[in-house]
């Protein structure tokens, strides 16, 4: 039944996918290795970009360090880069493992020009310490976790200075030859057109796109098939000293914290312990990945000796590919005799009394989930607590119940607890008040998830001018749109950003791009707006400031610029240029993309484009969805022009392209 479940998984997510176990030595061992692949590996294996299941690579090549006592865990990163530096002198603070398990306190994500189509560039790896030297923290080093992608980057740079090669050659020849991962690498040593078909399709809707490759591969750029995946996973076996030693892999594999209130990070794992195994003793470690079409996951039993891997690509995320390497995990141990069962929603009794010091606890609050922070209103009545998202077109506030566990759990309009159980939490803690969630969440056929963290904080007043709170306001009357991307980038499929203001939240906004992610920012001034949150779970992650400067374009229009402290800028789509029908030919720059609006007179007419192999165009309609893209493969030259959309050329300096009607 477990497998029909996982194949009947994967087929309901209409997904391309490879999943593959791989089993220690125990006497069953290899006949449920065969069975399963046989029934549910494809026949022929595809190259993935295993995404942030990559830092188990980066982080694994950091312990073979320590191993070999190259390398301190717990000394400063500066010992090992000189180079590294901030603007705040606690960067002086920030020890290897805390780059291992999200503790740095260094607030953003990634940097720009990271993701290319049939591309090598890097930009990432040489530029990463000049765009974080000046960031700001958003908590001081070891005090909490927080997923932070680009501590892994700082990684890679550890690596390759202690062991005096590249990290795709260390890799290469420390990791993946080690394990006869013949697949396994990174795009410097993978992106090859030689490559063909073992590389897996990917499609944006039902047009089949370029090959993307992610260029910070400390942190998301290794590329393998399951099969290397689920037998890398096996280096973290119980007694298989192969890469690791068995004190290496418990380090590993420790909680960052004993803090159950907070995520269970371990040295690059995203989880070292999980209640549904937990609670038949077993261990189970995880790490899960998602790049744009590409999702992953490796989960490892050490102790059993079982390592699940999950690749997939189109619609989904590592979520549902944690489901299905879990469903796997669970055949493997089914078939030794040690079932495991789904998790049970928790089941608080709702009282109809809530206290009344919950009072104080109305307000605005910033509320994170993923990478997103919105801010929502928190009020009470008599009966029940409100939560209302701001800034949205979200109407109905979401209604919560209070419970005698001291919790309020959500319910629907009829007052009944819905399947997906939330249940929040007030604490107070530091000199704030935040809210924790418990979250049990059900995936129909494919199983249950429990996840317990902070997810929200109480906000302060912040009192600005009426010339700062006029400034913000008249920028959220435009839109603006990504400039300074690499031709080859796939952030141009959504490059659009806005600004929202609300007299319900006066002195912040919210800043919000064309793929929905939203984060709320505080107003500094007319020209500055600041991240401000210090909630104490991954909620808090890829934090960003933002400026306003002015700049003269390329087409020497004076305009306001959008900047984003991880290096993106965007300008405002009322300055852009016009396209009309005299225009022949446009100038590339390598700095900057060629932006216009879609005049009358060009709107619903065609055009035919002759551009340089270096080089790329995209349009968009009026509500900025992306309609053609030339990292469409086989895109033809004629293209459509929607009425009152976009258009954009992205090149390098020096090459042109021609327009004909």
């Amino acid at each position: 039944m477990m497998k029909k479940k996982i194949i009947a998984a994967i087929s309901a997510l209409c997904m391309a996918g490879t999943v593959y176990a791989s089993v220690g030595n125990a006497a069953d061992a290899e006949p449920v290795q065969s069975e399963l692949t046989a029934e549910i590996t494809a026949s022929q294996e595809r190259i993935y970009c295993i995404a942030s299941v990559s830092k188990m690579y980066s982080s694994l090549a950091v312990m073979q360090l320590v191993d070999e006592g190259r390398l301190e865990l717990d000394a400063p990163v500066t010992k090992y880069l000189p180079d590294f530096k901030m603007n705040d002198e606690r960067y002086k603070d920030i020890t290897v493992r805390m780059l291992m398990d999200h503790t740095s306190g260094i607030p953003m994500g990634l940097v720009t020009n990271h993701y290319f189509y049939e591309d090598v560039d890097s930009f990432v790896h040489d530029n990463v310490f000049d765009i974080v030297s000046g960031l700001r923290f958003k908590a001081d080093p070891g005090e909490y976790a927080c997923y932070n992608n680009v501590g892994f980057v700082i990684m890679e740079h550890i690596v390759e200075n202690v062991s005096g090669m590249s990290y795709t050659d260390y890799v290469r020849n420390n990791i993946a030859s080690e394990i006869g991962a013949d697949h396994t690498g990174t795009a410097w040593s993978l992106y090859s057109g030689d490559l063909g078909d073992t590389r897996v399709s990917l499609y944006r809707g039902s047009l089949p796109v370029k090959y993307p490759y992610e260029m910070a591969a400390g942190t998301g750029g290794i590329y393998a098939t399951a099969s290397d995946v689920a037998n890398f996973g096996s280096a973290f076996f119980t007694g298989n000293d192969i890469l690791l030693s068995d004190d290496a892999k418990t380090q590993m594999s420790t909680r960052w914290n004993d803090d159950t209130k907070y995520e269970s990070y371990g040295l690059g794992w995203d989880f070292v312990e999980q209640v549904k195994y937990e609670k038949e003793n077993i261990k189970v470690i995880g790490k899960g990945g998602d790049v744009p079409y590409m999702h992953s996951c490796l989960l490892v039993a050490p102790d059993e000796q079982i390592s699940a891997a999950v690749l997939t690509a189109g619609n989904g995320s590592s979520q549902y590919a944690g489901l299905m390497a879990s469903a796997l995990m669970d055949v493997v141990l089914e078939e030794r005799g040690k079932a495991v069962s789904d998790l049970t929603p928790p089941e608080p009794k709702i009282t109809d009394i809530i206290p009344d010091n919950y009072k104080k606890y109305e307000g605005l609050y910033c509320i994170g989930e993923s990478s997103n922070t919105g801010i929502c209103r928190i009020t009470f009545d008599d009966t029940a607590m409100y939560k209302e998202d701001l800034g949205t077109d979200n109407s109905s506030p979401k209604i919560y119940r209070y419970t005698e566990e001291g919790g309020f759990v959500k319910v629907n309009d009829s007052g009944k607890m819905t399947s997906d159980r939330e249940i929040v939490y007030f604490e107070e803690k530091d000199g704030g008040i935040y809210i924790r969630t418990d979250m049990f969440t059900v995936y129909p056929g494919l199983g249950n998830t429990l996840d317990s963290m902070y997810t929200g904080e109480k906000m302060d007043e912040n009192p600005v001018s009426p010339n700062v709170q006029q400034s913000w306001d008249e920028l959220s009357q435009t839109v603006f749109v990504t400039y300074n991307e690499k031709w080859t980038s796939q952030q141009y499929e959504t490059p659009f950003y806005r600004v929202v203001t609300d007299k319900a939240f006066p002195g912040y906004i919210l800043a919000k791009n064309s793929t929905g992610v939203t984060r709320a920012e505080k107003m500094s001034d007319e020209d500055h707006a600041l991240f401000f949150t210090s909630i104490p779970s991954s909620v808090n992650s890829n934090l960003l400031d933002i400026e306003i400067t002015r700049q003269t374009y390329a087409d020497k229009t004076s305009a306001a610029s959008f900047d984003l402290s991880d290096g993106t800028r965007c300008r405002s789509v009322d300055s852009l240029p016009v396209f009309t029908a005299d225009i022949t030919e446009i100038s590339l720059h390598s700095s900057e993309a060629v932006w216009y609006r879609i005049g009358k007179d060009m709107s619903g007419k065609s055009i035919v484009v002759e551009r340089p192999d270096n080089s790329a165009v995209f349009v968009y309609n009026k509500f900025r969805e992306l309609l053609y893209s030339t990292h469409i493969k086989d895109a033809i030259n004629t293209i459509d022009l929607p009425v009152d959309g976009y258009i954009a050329f992205i090149g390098e300096t020096g090459d042109g392209v021609k327009i004909f009607k």
